[in-house]
């Protein structure tokens, strides 16, 4: 059964609040045998708001979201009912790898916000050395999920803006799959889509203030509609458009960039946000992509591929295209037939439109 293709449901609980780790001891009481998988900087932040003994056996992931690794903790656990992962996106993307192998059941806490990891039943892969290699479906979902506000305010604010750029990357990349009279019936597929067609309103509405809030370290209903937004709205798209609401060409280029060394240093999102405005030029769509270079930049956003600090931009670029043709398939879900001159050709008017965006806020005085 290809788990892709069948309409799922989220967690089984999903608490999101300003005190969600205080019912993590409850939810956890009808297990014999519990583990937390977790790493070093989120189990630090995770312990400042839970305030207890630790009273589970603690695992390491190695900060890959391989198989190897998920290989190795399974090994190292052994047995067990119940995991709980506490972390980034690879941090719980490895702990589902983990529970997938034990047939256990798990629950998904959340330290950073950068993706909606906690709340989809798949995972993203990596090899050792950080490259992308695909993505596994898990036939479990989360037990439950906990999205705590109190934890959340203070976690570091890139990962919160990446998380943004990922999620308002769900409309575009959806709406561009191609899609026959029958799967744009769907009433699921549609409810996807509707799905996704709000994360962008509302971050586009909301983002601003709840970055802001985040700075002043303040609980905001702007910051608590965006977290929801970023964890559990964008995660109900796949789960209803199943293969018309996956990622596409934005994620092409996330994946292509883990080639170009270097890059495994800048979070999910702010990769996928550029490889949104590449997609859209694939598409024709400058005037959307102007309308989002003034949100990009108000919120802290990559625009320009030459903002990445790399050797050599020329060189990346031809790495982007040959990876887009020969090994992603983000395209090819938009697109029946594409090259490598086709994405060099989106890649450069990407570059050109920011240049043109950054003239265009310059001052007569600031450009003599």
């Amino acid at each position: 059964m290809d788990l892709g293709k069948i309409v799922r449901g989220g967690p089984s609980q999903y608490l999101c609040s300003e005190d969600a780790i205080c019912h993590l001891d409850e939810l956890t009481v009808p297990f014999a045998s519990v583990h937390i998988i977790t790493g070093k900087k989120s189990f630090t932040a995770f312990q400042t708001v839970y305030q207890k003994e630790i009273k589970w056996p603690v695992h390491h992931y190695d900060g890959t979201s391989s198989h190897e690794d998920m290989d190795r903790l399974t090994r190292e656990i052994g047995q067990a009912d119940l995991i709980i992962a506490i972390g980034g996106g690879r941090v719980l993307d490895t702990a589902k790898g983990v529970n997938h192998r034990l047939r256990a059941q798990y629950i998904c806490i959340p330290t950073v916000l950068g993706t909606c990891s906690a709340y989809t039943p798949l995972a993203i892969i990596y090899n050792q050395k950080h490259e992308h290699v695909g993505r596994d479906h898990f036939q479990e979902t989360a037990y439950a999920v906990l999205v705590d506000l109190s934890l959340l305010i203070d976690s570091p604010k890139d990962y919160y803006i990446a998380g943004i750029g990922d999620t308002l990357a769900k409309w575009y990349e959806a709406e561009a799959i191609q899609k026959d009279e029958s799967q744009q019936n769907d009433p699921f597929v549609s409810l996807g889509l509707s799905a996704a067609l709000q994360t962008k309103k509302l971050l586009l509405q909301y983002s601003e203030e709840a970055v802001t809030s985040m700075e002043r370290h303040q609980i905001s209903p702007a910051f608590r509609i965006v977290s929801d937004v970023i964890v559990g709205i964008s995660g109900t798209v796949g789960s209803f458009a199943r293969d018309y609401g996956r990622a596409s060409g934005a994620h092409a280029i996330h994946n292509a960039m883990s080639k170009i060394q270097g890059m495994s240093r800048y979070q999910h999102g702010i990769k996928v946000a550029y490889g949104l405005l590449v997609l859209l030029a694939t598409l024709g769509q400058h005037a959307e992509v102007r309308k989002l270079l003034p949100f990009y930049r108000r919120i802290g956003l990559i625009d320009a591929l030459e903002q990445f600090r790399l050797k050599n931009v020329n060189e990346a670029k031809q790495i982007l295209a040959k990876e887009c043709v020969e090994t992603e398939i983000g395209f090819r879900f938009v697109f029946k037939t594409f090259d490598e001159a086709f994405i060099l050709n989106a890649l450069n008017q990407v570059e050109a439109l920011a240049n043109e965006s950054s003239d265009a806020t310059l001052t007569p005085q600031s450009r003599s």
